[in-house]
């Protein structure tokens, strides 16, 4: 399945941010915002997979992205203690 594409529009203060740190570190800012979305994904997984599973329930959809999250550190963690 190919990728698919985001476009995001940036104010200009935040463009010429980028800009700035480019040109110290030379990362795009395309490649800066993947490696922030990619670490942040189980974040993101974990609040759909809860808002999935709430359906509307807003007491369960708070206990639910905890329980997940939760699932996802330890998960991590087992990980972490292998290597």
């Amino acid at each position: 399945m190919p990728a698919d594409t985001l476009t995001i529009n940036l104010d200009p203060e935040l463009g010429a941010l980028f800009r700035r740190y480019q040109a110290h570190t030379r990362t795009t800012a395309e490649h800066y915002i993947g490696e922030l979305l990619a670490k942040t994904r189980p974040t993101l997984q974990a609040m759909v997979e809860a808002l999935d599973e709430a359906d509307g329930d807003a007491q369960a959809l708070g206990r639910l992205f905890g329980s997940k999250m939760a699932q996802l550190m330890q998960a991590q963690q087992a990980v972490q203690a292998e290597a």
